[in-house]
């Protein structure tokens, strides 16, 4: 439609052009001594017109000729600058692909080119990070320090990746200084608090753990289970550096109540108690989660068994009546009926062990059922029967690869 109304115009033009020049019927004289020369007005109309548009392409002749040098180093700058840009996505491309030496080539073509400092940057992190990935540390350090000249846009940037990098390379402190820049720029990037959690969690600092655990669950930047799992190593990290039986009680009172209950941290607060000798506290621990059917855990039963040679024989008795009635609930619990086994053989309860313990075998043959059951029947002097059990055990180790 453009273009018609462009050839419309022109016809147009010309036609007024046509019949001005009809009107027009003067003539100018042109005085030039000692020549004197007379013209159409409308021809000398024309010659101006024409003069001008020849001395307009001249002039733009000689300014394209002018610029031209100019030109030519801005044409290169570009082709340079694309071929830049296009390294630089295909060092991207490269580094998710796993193609990390190819990434750290197309990275470094991008550099030199490139006038943009946040592009310099990022293709400097992505040669750190190509280099750290193939165990180079002296080029991934430089490329870190390069960073240290770019702009505050990327720094970061900058911070998070050398985290990372640091962490992948089991050099925690080093990351925690990286983090701690990182959130000396922005305290609640839920990113580098994420990362604070698992290095303070490898530098065994279980109270830094815990309260990161809780800011990140309140900023739903943590799922429950996952908070769950961190509170557990924390508080596994804490057990082991208590050397008395009074400290696991007064730090039992200030973890919560949900936690206390976790059957696998009872076990291991139960297995600190039998280092430190404390064998009634952990047979109280132990028995308060069996009493539960929630808490209840297999591993929990086996671990009651193992203190029934240690505890006094009121505390055995009790611990054997309360299990027969968590038996009721669990009647297929074969480590249960084993810890039933040898507390009934601590009290010399002879006839009930063997039933106990034989109905373990029954349901689950064990090295270790095997094993109880034949010491039992040398104690009450079956010594056949007891070299077939101590057999069986043998067999099964030797299945299991013991």
């Amino acid at each position: 439609m453009r273009f018609v109304f462009w050839v419309v115009g022109l016809f147009a033009l010309a036609v007024l052009i046509g019949l001005a020049s009809t009107i027009n019927t003067g003539y100018a004289i042109l005085f030039v001594p000692p020549y004197r020369m007379e013209v159409s007005f409308n021809f000398l109309i024309l010659a101006i017109v024409l003069l001008i548009l020849v001395a307009y392409g001249v002039l733009r002749l000689l300014g394209i000729a002018a610029n031209l040098p100019h030109e030519v180093r801005t044409y290169q700058r570009q082709r340079k600058l694309k071929a830049s840009r296009h390294a630089l996505r295909e060092a991207a491309i490269a580094m998710f692909e796993g193609r990390f030496q190819r990434a750290e080539r197309e990275a470094l073509k991008s550099i030199d080119d490139e006038y943009s400092d946040e592009n310099r940057g990022l293709a400097l992190m992505i040669a750190a990070r190509s280099a750290a990935s193939v165990q180079d540390l002296e080029r991934r350090d430089g490329y870190l320090a390069r960073l240290e000249d770019m702009p505050e846009r990327i720094q970061l940037a900058r911070h998070m990746l050398e985290a990372q990098i640091r962490l992948d390379g089991k050099q925690p402190l080093e990351a925690l200084a990286a983090v701690e820049r990182a959130r000396a720029i922005s305290s609640n990037l839920t990113s580098a608090l994420r990362l604070e959690l698992k290095i303070r969690l490898m530098l065994k600092q279980p109270e830094h753990v815990l309260t990161l655990t809780e800011k990140l669950l309140k900023a739903d930047a943590l799922e429950a289970e996952q908070a769950r799992r961190y509170r557990l190593a924390a508080y596994r990290q804490q057990l082991a550096s208590f050397s008395s039986e009074r400290e696991i009680r007064d730090w039992l009172k200030r973890i919560p109540g949900v936690e206390r209950q976790n059957p696998a941290l009872v076990a291991d607060i139960a297995n600190q108690l039998i280092k430190l000798d404390a064998y009634d506290m952990a047979a109280e621990l132990i028995a308060g989660a069996l009493s539960d059917d929630e808490q209840a855990t297999p591993e929990l039963a086996r671990e009651l068994g193992l203190l029934a040679g240690h505890i006094d024989s009121p505390r055995r008795l009790t611990l054997l009546r309360d299990a027969e009635n968590w038996l009721k609930s669990r009647p297929r619990d074969h480590l249960l009926l084993l810890s039933l086994g040898r507390l009934a053989h601590a009290e010399q309860l002879w006839g009930k062990a063997q039933n106990y313990l034989e109905a373990s075998l029954s349901i689950q043959p064990t090295l270790c059922a095997h094993a109880e059951l034949a010491k039992l029947l040398l104690a009450i002097d079956k010594p056949e029967k007891a070299e077939r059990h101590y057999q069986d055990a043998l067999k099964i180790a030797l299945e299991n690869g013991c």
